[in-house]
């Protein structure tokens, strides 16, 4: 009996040391994702002055050449996707003047192409666009043996199985710059630095097959660490936590920062019909479009007239209001108002009778 309680009591302690938080987009894709349509451009791009060195930098020394991206943009893309960040996104297929855009827009110079890739995501009907700018690599910190070697020894003098206890903690200092811009001006309106934090690794992830050999005999966290099993590991814990950290933070405090910063804000209401759309801003609105697909030029000009013919002071602020047209569904729509001083706000929206 008091074998059977020890024995329950050591799994317990097993699964809650071995148990990580999983990285799981599912409650993020089920928040309403920003009423944005944003085109992805830029990458992770290793600079050469660090090759042979840093987290990522190993891994594209190993190929022979700094490779093109250290982190996928494709895999930018997934996880703004799945996460259900914006109403639309998707990504320049262009990977030379993703490149191009990425140092330009870092260095703040207004090129000609830079300036053309604007007004092609605006013609293409994006409200913003999503820089991947550079991946700033960083050495691995290797902190030691942690908190949980007491649950390693006991797992692994009664039951053997010490070598899967997360029991040493690592810690790259890479991180990943992503900025939101104005699709008219270039303007930086959100500018974020994740970073991966703190990384426990299990003996069977920061060794080869001789230490886990070794661990036979001694326990795990006195059994050395292999280099090249560390780098790998902590690489791929970093570039997932990355873009796991990019996506909360985008729909955590994206939408009050952005709206902080736009011109005008544009919501959508919804009523028994389609929706109304609101406007607010300091200034006054002097012009108005509606696009989509499925919109006629009569009810986009219908709704111009009537969103600037039902202007509200409200104090120092300015409100619109108008209800859509009617849509078919699985159509998304992108309303665009120009204020007086020559401001320009943006916003798609996936109205209720089109979902």
């Amino acid at each position: 009996m008091k074998t059977r309680g020890w024995s329950s009591w050591l799994l317990s302690l097993l699964c809650v040391a071995c148990v990580a938080p999983r990285d799981d987009l599912a409650g993020l894709a089920e928040q309403p994702p920003l009423d944005l349509a944003v085109l992805v451009t830029g990458g992770a791009f290793l600079s050469s002055s660090l090759e042979g060195s840093g987290t990522f930098a190993s891994a594209a020394a190993a190929d022979g050449a700094v490779r093109a991206e250290a982190i996928p943009i494709e895999a930018v893309l997934e996880v703004l996707q799945r996460g259900r960040i914006f109403q639309r996104v998707e990504l320049d297929g262009d990977a030379d003047r993703r490149r191009l855009i990425a140092a330009q827009m870092r260095e703040h110079r207004s090129a000609a192409g830079t300036l053309a890739f604007l007004q092609e995501a605006r013609t293409a009907g994006f409200d913003l666009v999503l820089v991947v700018e550079e991946l700033q690599d960083g050495p691995i910190d290797r902190q030691g043996t942690n908190g949980r070697w007491p649950v390693t020894f006991a797992t692994w003098i009664l039951l053997g199985v010490g070598m899967f206890i997360p029991d040493r903690t690592f810690e790259s200092r890479a991180s990943l710059r992503v900025t939101l811009r104005d699709l008219q001006t270039g303007e930086v309106l959100l500018d974020s630095l994740p970073v991966a934090g703190p990384i426990e690794l299990a003996l069977t992830e920061r060794t080869d097959w001789f230490g886990l050999v070794k661990s036979i005999v001694v326990p795990p966290f006195w059994v050395g660490d292999d280099d090249e099993a560390v780098v790998d590991s902590v690489r791929t814990t970093t570039q997932r936590r990355l873009l796991l950290s990019l996506a909360r933070e985008l729909k955590a405090s994206g939408r009050q920062r952005l709206r902080e910063r736009a011109v005008a804000s544009l919501q959508l209401v919804p009523d028994d019909q389609t929706g109304r759309i609101v406007v607010e801003s300091l200034a006054g609105v002097a012009v108005v479009r509606l696009r989509g697909e499925q919109v006629e030029p009569g009810d986009a000009e219908a709704f111009a007239q009537r969103l600037l013919g039902s202007m509200v002071r409200d104090g120092a602020r300015y409100r619109y209001e108008a209800p859509l047209p009617r849509l078919a569904p699985g159509n998304s729509i992108q309303v665009l108002v120009g204020t007086l001083p020559g401001g320009v706000a943006s916003a798609t929206f996936m109205p209720a009778g089109a979902r």
